[in-house]
C-alpha cells in the first residue's frame, strides 16, 4: 500500500500520522517483521470498540465533556463526529462483549454489528439473570467461528427471524413512478412491490422454438407441398411432432416421410 502526496488533499492532520509512522514502521521491517506480533495486533484491533466504548461510557457518566459542550450528543457530533446514536451502540456493544469475556468465552464477537445483535438478550432480570451467555453459546457451537457475523448470529438466535431484505438496483425514473404509483394507492414502496409480483401473470411463458436444420428443412419442404396441394385446416392447425407436440397429422407423417426417403435415395445414389 503506497501512499503519496497526491493522496491527500491537504497536509495529514498530527492525529492521523501516527498511523503514517505505523506503516513506515511496518513496511521498513517488511520479510523481517514478526508474524506472532502482527498477529496479536490484529487480533487486539479486533476488540477495538470494545475500548471505545469504555472510553465513551466513562466520559458520558461523569460528564467529562461539560466544559466543551453542553451534553454528550453535542460532544459526539461535534467533538468525535459521529451520530450520538452510534456512540451509543458502541457502548452497548461494549457491555456485551465484556460481559462475554467475564463469562469466560474466548470467542468473542469482533465488531459492533455483531455485539448489538445479540442486544436484545442482554437484559437482566429481577433475578439477575439473562439468556445472554447461553444465546451467545449456543451460536459459538452452531457457527464456525470464521462465518460468525451479525447475519449468521441473527439467524441462529432469533426464535422469528424477519425475512431479509435484498437490494436490486433500478433506474432513477423507475423509482420515482413507482413510488408514485405507492404513494396514489397508500401503499409502502415494498408493499406496491408485493402486489405487483402477486399480480404479475404473463400469458406467455413458454420460450420460442428452437429448430434443428434438419427440422428447418423439413419444414420448408412442408411448406412448399402445402402451397401445391392445400390440406384441411385441421390437419395444419396440429404442431409438428418433435416441435412442441406428441402426435403428427397423417399428412404431416406423410410429407415427412416422403422427404426422408427422398434423402435416403440421394445418399444411397452417393455411395
Amino acid at each position: 500500500m503506497e501512499i503519496t502526496a497526491n493522496s491527500f488533499l491537504s497536509e495529514p492532520r498530527g492525529e492521523y500520522q501516527p498511523l503514517l509512522d505505523f506503516e513506515s514502521e511496518i513496511l521498513d521491517e517488511g520479510k523481517f517483521a514478526d508474524v506472532d506480533f502482527l498477529t496479536v495486533e490484529i487480533k487486539r484491533g479486533f476488540l477495538d470498540y470494545v475500548r471505545q466504548g469504555i472510553m465513551l461510557h466513562t466520559i458520558r457518566r461523569f460528564r467529562l465533556y461539560k466544559d466543551k459542550f453542553k451534553d454528550f450528543k453535542t460532544y459526539c457530533e461535534q467533538g468525535l463526529g459521529r451520530q450520538h446514536f452510534y456512540c451509543k451502540q458502541i457502548i452497548k456493544a461494549a457491555d456485551i462483549c465484556l460481559r462475554l469475556i467475564k463469562a469466560g468465552f474466548q470467542i468473542l464477537p469482533n465488531c459492533v454489528a455483531q455485539a448489538t445483535t445479540l442486544g436484545k438478550y442482554a437484559a437482566v432480570d429481577k433475578y439477575g439473570d439473562s439468556p445472554l451467555q447461553s444465546k451467545w453459546q449456543e451460536v459459538v457451537d452452531t457457527v464456525p467461528k470464521e462465518r460468525i457475523s451479525a447475519v449468521t448470529i441473527a439467524e441462529t438466535i432469533d426464535e422469528n427471524p424477519e425475512p431479509r431484505l435484498q437490494q436490486v438496483r433500478i433506474k432513477k425514473d423507475t423509482y420515482a413512478l413507482l413510488a408514485k404509483k405507492a404513494a396514489a394507492a397508500g401503499l409502502s414502496f415494498s408493499e406496491l412491490l408485493d402486489r405487483i409480483a402477486d399480480e404479475y401473470n404473463p400469458q406467455d411463458t413458454e420460450e420460442p422454438t428452437i429448430h434443428t436444420p434438419e427440422q428447418q428443412e423439413i419444414l420448408d419442404q412442408l411448406d412448399a407441398e402445402f402451397q401445391k396441394d392445400p390440406v384441411p385446416v385441421e390437419a395444419i392447425s396440429k404442431p409438428i411432432a418433435g416441435l412442441g407436440s406428441k402426435k403428427l397429422s397423417k399428412s404431416y407423417q406423410k410429407a415427412i416421410t416422403a422427404s426422408a426417403a427422398g434423402r435416403s435415395d440421394k445418399m444411397s445414389d452417393s455411395s
